[in-house]
């Protein structure tokens, strides 16, 4: 993906006019039409519509935006930070990507750094799709990648480390009731695979990759990577999802206390993927990250 695409179309997105964003750009706007349409052909999908109204962000569009606007901004900060990693003294970044936040980062950082003489900092960036994290790997913006197993790339992981999965609903619902009658045989992931899929309604595999939300008629409601989104659904529209043990810890304390936890008899394996490209002075820190991961 070329980021000068991403950043005419945030532009585009922004003014929803193409003749104030190409001025903003300094580009002429068959230029800015060739970025967008650049971007859409990638996707495959269209970003925007034009009509009487004028220009118009799909739905597409609006969840592409908002997604857009937080990988360049992480972007942003990393170019900022490779300027100050250009001096002699500046610290060096390691860069970190998880779709879940399944590990403590700041007893991470502080097993890893504190006490060495080299500076070195944490920056752990979650929310991305498995796409823009194999994207960021290759282009070597990302130094470490956390990902739900089996992969489709051509990365091998460094690790291998296993998670135990949960159910997570309201306090008090219909889900808790129904669930704890379950033996955990029957709610093991693998007795659900092996299920007909006309019986099951819900892609609990391709759900590790996101949180997946269901209603109490068992139809999928949201995937996201947002755990607030995931907790107010949960809340206010009764639903449930099946998520990774670790991430309850990241709950704050007063959503936990409205939400039952059902722990399963299901695992989800997790891959470390180092980049094809990282710099000499991160490997011993991306080793020990490495080592230490399924264990903080």
């Amino acid at each position: 993906m070329d980021i000068r695409n991403l950043k005419a179309f945030i532009v585009l997105a922004e003014t929803l006019n193409y003749h104030k964003a190409s001025q903003i750009l300094h580009i002429s706007q068959p230029a800015l039409t060739k970025k967008v349409n650049a971007l859409e052909a990638e996707f495959g999908a269209l970003l925007f519509s034009r009509g009487p109204g004028g220009t118009r962000l799909t739905d597409f569009g609006q969840k592409t935006f908002e997604n857009a606007q937080k990988l360049l901004g992480h972007f942003e900060q990393f170019q900022i930070q490779v300027n100050h990693d250009l001096q002699d003294d500046a610290p060096h970044y390691l860069y970190v990507s998880s779709c879940f936040p399944i590990y403590d980062s700041g007893k991470m950082e502080e097993r890893i750094f504190l006490g060495r003489k080299e500076k070195a900092v944490l920056v752990l960036i979650t929310g991305l799709t498995f796409e823009q994290q194999m994207n960021l790997l290759n282009s070597g913006l990302l130094h470490i990648a956390i990902v739900p197993l089996p992969l489709t790339s051509s990365l091998m992981p460094r690790k291998i480390f296993t998670e135990k999965l949960v159910y997570l609903f309201k306090k008090g619902s219909d889900w808790f009731r129904h669930f704890t009658e379950l033996s955990a045989e029957m709610a093991s992931l693998y007795q659900l695979i092996d299920m007909d899929e006309n019986d099951i309604p819900i892609d609990f595999i391709d759900g590790i990759n996101s949180f997946s939300i269901y209603d109490n008629s068992m139809n999928l409601m949201l995937k996201t990577n947002d755990i607030m989104v995931m907790i107010e659904l949960i809340i206010k529209r009764n639903g449930f999802s099946l998520i990774p043990e670790k991430i309850i810890r990241s709950i704050p304390s007063q959503y936990l206390d409205l939400l039952e936890v059902l722990k399963t008899d299901m695992e989800i394996d997790f891959g470390i993927l180092w980049s094809p490209i990282i710099n000499y002075e991160l490997i011993n820190e991306a080793e020990l990250f490495s080592s230490l991961i399924d264990n903080v």
